[in-house]
């Protein structure tokens, strides 16, 4: 199954600094965004077979998510090391994709870190009781 965490930033900054060992690597970039939805998120094996239903679920999340804490801009960030049995990285960045883009259709500012890098992070999170979410989808 899907998981994410998502974390309710005042601000987040992160620079790429090297590959993983990921058979998949984007070209590393910067990623720079003010108050923002910072979402760790993996993909299982098993989400492949029903990615759409996988993704909108996400979706529905994020927005409800979105919609309590008045946030219209997300940032994904692909975080293997959340576990379970991952999906090969070529679907977990097709699905990851596929969520950019409906996050993206809805009328969100979407801001993705590359596949496969490992970045130098900063941010400053809230902290109420809806900064810190996690969720199985």
């Amino acid at each position: 199954m899907a998981r994410f965490m998502a974390w309710h930033v005042e601000y987040f900054r992160a620079e790429p600094k090297g590959s993983g060992r990921s058979s998949l690597i984007d070209e590393g970039r910067p990623v720079s965004s003010g108050e923002s939805i910072l979402v760790f998120i993996s993909f299982e094996k098993k989400d492949v077979a029903r990615k759409v239903d996988v993704v909108d679920s996400i979706v529905r999340e994020l927005s409800s998510m979105s919609a309590a804490i008045g946030v219209r801009s997300i940032v994904l960030n692909p975080f293997a090391h959340l576990f379970g049995d991952l999906a090969n990285p070529q679907d977990a960045m097709s699905m990851l994709t596929m969520l950019e883009k409906q996050l993206l259709d809805r009328n969100f500012s979407v801001q993705r870190l590359s596949f496969g890098i490992f970045y130098e992070i900063e941010l400053k999170a809230k902290g109420h009781k809806l900064s810190r979410m996690s969720r199985e989808v």
